[in-house]
């Protein structure tokens, strides 16, 4: 990616008027994917959805989005053209001006995922990764950062991004009470240094074991890790106010904590009943 961004600079955007957006929108590209990103990964859907997932999580507006993505498309495009690989962009569906909608993983539909992850691909680390996301609505990169220092024993509770000190992507950490589904998984895990990297280098690794298990569920693409998180914001929003969803999931703003709160049968109809 790295290569692509250089070259698409130095042959089309250097010169241009836009030159100065085309690279602040290069560099979001570059600080999602790094500079070392083989161009074979974004030749799959789940790539891209993957990354307008991870900015609308940073509270971006879909115009912006949209520019982003459309910096990255041209950078993989415009090098294809010019002979530098054979890499084509995969169609995706880009999000609608004005549009927050993600797809998420009802409670049913993570268990499905857990069980087949044990029983058919005898994968009882993914199960524990999928569950542990749901349940704390945790990023894949925080995932993996997650050391076995984080837990507080006397709260029951995981700090993400660490104990006070350590920083965040939003900047700063967040504390979570563990779910009575997560408690489990965490203490069988504090023997070691990181709770889940042991199992997982990165997240290209975690999620090439989660795409088998989703396929094998019948799940629909469009359901990727991050709808993990959108499963932990909708849970949360048939329990209690987005304030309280704003501070669990780290979010700076209470509008992108909206975009993750679907409405739901439960939902509406606890809504009328409580009237």
């Amino acid at each position: 990616m790295g290569q692509a961004y250089d070259s698409t600079w130095r042959l089309k955007w250097r010169h241009s008027k836009a030159c100065k957006t085309a690279k602040i929108n290069a560099k979001h590209v570059l600080d999602y994917a790094g500079r070392s990103l083989p161009l074979s990964r974004v030749k799959k859907t789940s790539w891209w959805l993957e990354f307008i997932s991870d900015l609308r999580d940073e509270g971006r507006n879909t115009s912006t989005i949209n520019r982003i993505v459309s910096n990255a498309t041209t950078m993989v495009r415009f090098t294809r053209a010019a002979g530098l690989h054979e890499i084509d962009v995969p169609p995706f569906l880009r999000p609608k001006e004005g549009e927050h909608r993600m797809t998420y993983f009802s409670k049913e539909q993570v268990q499905q995922l857990a069980f087949t992850a044990v029983d058919i691909f005898d994968n009882k680390a993914l199960a524990d990764a999928i569950i542990f996301s749901a349940y704390t609505g945790v990023r894949q990169g925080e995932l993996l950062k997650l050391k076995s220092e984080d837990f507080d024993p006397a709260l029951n509770q995981i700090w993400v991004g660490g104990k006070p000190g350590r920083d965040t992507k939003a900047g700063d950490c967040r504390n979570i009470t563990l779910h009575p589904l997560v408690e489990p998984i965490v203490k069988d895990r504090l023997a070691q240094a990181y709770l889940f990297r042991d199992d997982w280098t990165n997240k290209d690794q975690l999620y090439a074991a989660f795409k088998k298990v989703r396929k094998f569920c019948s799940i629909t693409e469009d359901h990727c890790w991050h709808s993990l998180r959108h499963s932990f914001g909708t849970f949360l929003g048939e329990q209690t106010h987005p304030r309280q969803i704003m501070a669990l999931m780290g979010h700076k703003q209470i509008s992108t904590s909206l975009r993750y709160v679907k409405a739901t049968d439960a939902a509406t109809r606890s809504a009328v009943l409580a009237i």
